[in-house]
């Protein structure tokens, strides 16, 4: 990396592109052309010419077009203005100052996997809902922190004619059990905090009725972190930094899901078991997975995982799928649970998740003190 930074450098000469020094999210880049401001590790095309004037094989005028993409710098490091065509870049701005520190880091690194209870101290990020629907005050779906303040979570769990989202609570593992106790070890009791307001994606439901499935949950007070039960989750606000891989190398890997959702296959019925469920699931693009992206105008809207008989189901909607860095230090949400077959968990179907990273401008610019 330090010869990109070097080449970088080289390139910011007589900067002209139209950002402020305080790298705003947006920037101009000619032409009545708009684009995000961040990282050329986040912007393919950038990163593909930057490769080839290393090599020598670029085209005519690239140290010109890579000079003229400076937008802005970060420690230093020269930012550019990518494309909103291309994979979104990272974003600047004072909601970035908002994510902690510490965050991803589980006490407990020894899971189960194939969709069996979780333990307990496996995943102090995740999140319940309780909202009203049809007159009756219930769990609803599930979500996952972000910060002390937000919570990231699907926007069609609230909808203001038929559901509402009057509170979450953090700090659970089994529900109507209190205090939640494992090997001698309890954890204090969850937090009901009432939710301030909604912030669903001003673009939810368009084109199609499952597009843009993303919204934040700003809480009336902040949570009350814990090391070991309440930990917000990390965003991938710089996936080869952050996570070891680039966006496009997701397919493969292998994330998790979380939830307190329906543990039926019968899409009649609702089982909800007390306890905090999980299950592995692989990212990949099976043939089901193409027909149910067919209604996104872009492809990268969304992530499918699953497709070996584990699934999310009812209930887990809004919940996390995560993955961890190359070393398993920590867990970064990737996607957010939106949708999937009428039968849950049949071999080779699988379930939609908002992909988190198409949507890291949005998330952080609704960031607010």
């Amino acid at each position: 990396m330090w010869r990109f930074a070097a080449m970088m450098i080289m390139v910011t000469a007589m900067v002209t592109v139209g950002c402020d020094a305080h790298h705003i999210a947006r920037c101009a880049r000619g032409g009545g052309r708009h684009g995000a401001c961040g990282h050329i590790t986040d912007c393919p095309p950038l990163l593909s010419l930057l490769h080839r004037l290393r090599t020598a094989t670029a085209p005519p005028h690239a140290f010109q077009i890579l000079r003229r993409s400076v937008c802005g710098y970060e420690n230093n490091f020269p930012l550019v203005c990518c494309p909103d065509s291309a994979s979104p870049a990272r974003v600047l701005s004072p909601g970035r100052s908002l994510l902690p520190a510490r965050c991803g880091i589980s006490s407990l690194t020894d899971r189960i996997i194939d969709g069996e209870d979780a333990k307990l101290m496996a995943w102090p990020w995740m999140v319940l809902l309780r909202g009203t629907m049809n007159g009756v005050s219930q769990w609803t779906c599930g979500g996952v922190l972000i910060s002390e303040r937000y919570v990231l979570t699907a926007a069609h769990c609230y909808n203001p004619s038929l559901v509402t989202i009057e509170s979450v609570r953090v700090g659970e593992h089994t529900l109507h059990q209190h205090p939640d106790c494992e090997l001698g070890i309890c954890a204090p009791p969850p937090q009901d905090i009432p939710v301030e307001r909604v912030i669903s994606h001003p673009d939810y439901e368009k084109p199609c009725t499952t597009c843009n499935d993303i919204a934040l949950l700003r809480l009336a007070r902040p949570a009350i972190l814990n090391p070991f039960h309440v930990v917000p989750v990390c965003l991938p606000v710089n996936p080869q930094q952050d996570l070891g891989f680039t966006e496009q190398e997701f397919l493969g890997q292998q994330a998790w899901a979380a939830g307190w959702g329906s543990i039926s296959r019968d899409s009649l019925t609702f089982v909800r078991l007390n306890t905090l469920q999980q299950v592995q699931l692989p990212i990949v693009d099976l043939p089901f997975c193409e027909i149910l992206r067919k209604p996104y105008p872009d492809r990268r809207m969304v992530l499918c995982a699953g497709g070996n008989g584990k699934d999310t189901c009812r209930g887990d909607s809004g919940g996390p799928l995560t993955v961890t860095n190359k070393v398993g230090t920590r867990s970064y949400v990737v996607g957010i649970t939106s949708h999937g077959p009428r039968e849950c968990g049949i071999t080779n179907t699988q379930g939609i998740y908002t992909n988190v990273l198409y949507y890291i401008s949005w998330i952080i610019s609704n960031l607010q003190p």
